[in-house]
């Protein structure tokens, strides 16, 4: 019984882990705005959409840029965010 219980609670956490990638959302285009000392930008892509995303100095991470105070328009970008906080920022060169 013990096993069993154990065996599933496992099953749970393994479909648990998997899920919570795919609520993250990515977008890809370049920096068109930077607000708040670079605690919020928004992203335009390709096709014309805009996507504000807040941008967490602890829970946010960056590279290809030392801190969000260094985030510029222009920039080219890829952002992973859930419910408009950026989980990583990704800034081309």
């Amino acid at each position: 019984m013990l096993s069993r219980l154990m065996s599933f609670l496992a099953t749970i956490v393994l479909a648990a882990m998997l899920a919570a990638p795919a609520l993250a959302d990515e977008v890809k285009g370049t920096i068109a705005k930077v607000s708040d000392e670079g605690r919020e930008i928004t992203v335009k892509t390709k096709d014309g959409k805009e996507v504000a995303v807040k941008i967490s100095g602890s829970r946010t991470k960056l590279e290809g840029v030392k801190s969000r105070s260094d985030l510029k328009e222009g920039q080219s970008v890829t952002v992973d965010h859930e419910k408009g906080e950026a989980k990583t920022v990704k800034v081309g060169k």
